[in-house]
């Protein structure tokens, strides 16, 4: 009968001292198992952000609309302006970093952020204050400043802007995209009236001078 007892006893310490185990260990591999999870979601973010795979873009839509197909001047750009009947006027003037050009008798205007036609009117209403009447001024670009690209390509850089050329042609001529870039779309950064602004572009938008094409880094 004592001897009963004592195996009882024995067998239900042994129990005991197994359920005191299983508890201290469940809390532990849960530990481990969150660690665990937090170091996977942590290197999952890391390669998504070390890819580069979204930007945030403050306007991340096509440039379609209007404002941003429209070419406005910038620094770099060379001009060649007549005023009619002037020639003492004319002549070839580049925009300098500040966004102004120099004239004869107006002195400083300024010529960045504008269309050809708002600098033609611009110059002309200042002329037509003071010095001629019903001045007609022309406006041409002789020298359009560079386009930029970067990124995922073989050559980034600045390039000498070639008419008529869309964001597949400038890939080109940059060396075209490296194993891991995005091929589908670009990030593309263009000067408009309202200042630079970022848009989500297919490799058929057309180039413009000044616009910087970022070619983006796929996940895998």
């Amino acid at each position: 009968m004592d001897g009963e007892f004592h195996h009882t006893a024995l067998r239900q310490n042994r129990m005991a001292a197994g359920a005191r185990g299983v508890a201290r260990a469940g809390p532990g591999r849960r530990s481990t198992w969150w660690r665990t999870c937090q170091a996977a979601l942590g290197l999952l973010v890391g390669l998504f952000f070390a890819a580069g795979a979204f930007v945030v873009s403050p306007k991340a839509q096509t440039p379609t609309d209007t404002k941003a197909v429209e070419y406005y001047l910038g620094p770099g750009d060379k001009l060649n302006v007549i005023v009619f009947g002037h020639e003492d006027l004319s002549g070839e003037f580049e925009i300098d970093v500040a966004g102004s050009i120099s004239l004869p008798l107006l002195g400083q205007i300024e010529a960045a952020d504008r269309t050809i036609g708002q600098l033609q009117s611009q110059i002309e209403a200042r002329l037509d204050q003071k010095y001629i009447v019903d001045p007609r001024v022309s406006i041409e670009v002789r020298n359009f400043r560079p386009f930029f690209i970067l990124g995922q390509v073989n050559k980034p850089g600045s390039y000498p802007y070639q008419s008529g050329i869309d964001i597949r042609q400038a890939v080109a001529i940059g060396g075209g995209f490296t194993r891991r870039a995005k091929t589908g779309a670009v990030v593309l950064i263009r000067r408009t009236s309202e200042g630079k602004i970022r848009y989500r572009a297919t490799l058929d938008v057309p180039v413009l001078p000044g616009d910087t094409i970022e070619v983006e880094r796929r996940l895998f």
